[in-house]
C-alpha cells in the first residue's frame, strides 16, 4: 500500500506527512550583504570628503541601520516528509556513511540503504523541493531480531559489543544482555540528516515513526521494541596533540589512512572530567578547571540522553588523525570525533516525544 505523502492528505498530517517551516540564517547571504553595504559606505564617505559633514550622528545612524538590517536576514524553507523510495538510495548511502564515521568501510553501507528501502511500512525522508528531491535526512528503525541473518546487521551488532567491550563501567554485559536476550527485541534507531537541517524536525519524525510502528505492529509483532540503539556524533576537547602522541584512537591498526575534516557544529557544549582509563564512559563528574569540552553535533541527541537507560562512548576503530589546529579552543588542543551508544527503553518513549515536543517547538 501507497504511503506516500502529499500536501492534499491534511487529515494524516502528523501522522503520514508533515510540512515544517524552519528559519535559518543564511550565512554567506548575509556575509555578502555586509561586505556591500560597507562597501557603499565606503564609497559615500569618499564622495562627500570635500564637504563639511553636518553631524558624526547622521553617519553613526546610518552604519546602525545597515547592521540592524544584516541581523535580520532569513530564509524560510519548507521541510516535506515522505517514505523511502528508490530514488533515494544515493542519498541514503550518503546519509548512513555519515552516521558511522571513520569506521563506515566496516560496514556493508549498500546492503544497509537497501534494508532501510524494503521497509516500506515505517521510516521517513526529510525533503525540501518534492518528493524525487534529494533526502536530506532519514530517521527510520532497524530490527535486529527481524534481520538478525543479515550480514549488515550482525556487523553493526558485533562493532558495538566489541567497542562496549573496551569500556570499564560494565556496559558490555548490560549491552550484551539486551541484545541477546530471546525475549528482547531491540531496533536501531536511524537518524542522520545534514547539519544545517534544524532540531525541529525530529519530533514530529519521532511521532510518525511511532505510529507507523504501531500500524505495522498490528499485523504483525516486528516492531513491538522494548528497547531502541541510537549512535549519536559527538566532539570532544582534546589535550595537546603532544601528550595525545598525534593520534586519537583505540585502533590496532597502525596503517589506517589519515583523514581531514571541518569544524562542526557547535551546538551544545558542556564539560566532563578527564579520564586516563581509554573508553570509560564516567564522564558525570563535577567539572573543574582541567575539564574537557564536548557537544553533540545534533542538539536534540543531548535532550534525547536523558531517557538513556544505558549509555557508553567509543573511538573510530580506523580514525588516526590528530585534532586539527582550526577546529582548537586553544593552542594546544583540537576536538576530536566520537560516537556515543544510547540505551532506550521503549517505557520512555512517550515521555521523550513530550520532552522534544516542548524544547523543540517552533
Amino acid at each position: 500500500m501507497s504511503r506516500k505523502r502529499t500536501r492534499d492528505n491534511k487529515d494524516v498530517d502528523a501522522e503520514k506527512r508533515a510540512t515544517t517551516a524552519a528559519t535559518a540564517t543564511d550565512n554567506d547571504a548575509t556575509a555578502q550583504q555586509t561586505d556591500l553595504k560597507q562597501s557603499d559606505v565606503a564609497d559615500k564617505d569618499a564622495a562627500t570628503s570635500s564637504k563639511p559633514e553636518p553631524s558624526n550622528d547622521s553617519s553613526s545612524s546610518s552604519s546602525d541601520g545597515d547592521s540592524s538590517d544584516n541581523e535580520g536576514s532569513t530564509v524560510d524553507v519548507d521541510f516535506e516528509f515522505f517514505e523511502p523510495s528508490e530514488i533515494d538510495f544515493h542519498g541514503l548511502k550518503s546519509l548512513l556513511t555519515s552516521a558511522f564515521g571513520d569506521d563506515a568501510q566496516d560496514f556493508d553501507i549498500s546492503g544497509l540503504a537497501d534494508l532501510v528501502l524494503e521497509q516500506s511500512e515505517v521510516g521517513s525522508t526529510v525533503k525540501t523541493d518534492g518528493e524525487a528531491s534529494d533526502p536530506y535526512g532519514i530517521f527510520t528503525v532497524l530490527s535486529f531480531n527481524r534481520n538478525s541473518n543479515v550480514s549488515v546487521v550482525r556487523q553493526i551488532k558485533d562493532y558495538l559489543l566489541k567497542k562496549a567491550e573496551k569500556t570499564k563501567a560494565g556496559a558490555y554485559g548490560r549491552l550484551a544482555d539486551i541484545l541477546n536476550a530471546p525475549d528482547n527485541h531491540v531496533g536501531l534507531l536511524i537518524s542522520e540528516r545534514v547539519v544545517n537541517v534544524p532540531p525541529q524536525v525530529i519530533a514530529p519524525m519521532l511521532r510518525m515513526l511511532v505510529d507507523e510502528m504501531e500500524g505495522a505492529d498490528r499485523v504483525d509483532e516486528t516492531y513491538n521494541f522494548d528497547y531502541f540503539l541510537l549512535l549519536c556524533p559527538l566532539y570532544r576537547e582534546t589535550e595537546s596533540i603532544a601528550e595525545e602522541g598525534g593520534s586519537d584512537s583505540d585502533s590496532d591498526d597502525d596503517n589506517a589512512p589519515d583523514a581531514k575534516r571541518s569544524k562542526p557544529p557547535l551546538v551544545s557544549v558542556r564539560r566532563h572530567e578527564k579520564s586516563s582509563t581509554r573508553g570509560s564512559n564516567n564522564y558525570n563528574g563535577a567539572a573543574d578547571p582541567g575539564s574537557l569540552l564536548e557537544t553533540y553535533v545534533y542538539a536534540e541527541e543531548e535532550v534525547i540522553e536523558e531517557f538513556a537507560a544505558l549509555k557508553f562512548d567509543y573511538k573510530f576503530t580506523r580514525s588516526k588523525r590528530a585534532a586539527e589546529s582550526r577546529n582548537s579552543f586553544a593552542e594546544s588542543g583540537g576536538l576530536s570525533p566520537f560516537r556515543r551508544c544510547l540505551v532506550i527503553p521503549k517505557s520512555k518513549l512517550s515521555a521523550l516525544i513530550d520532552r522534544l515536543n516542548e524544547i523543540l517547538a517552533f
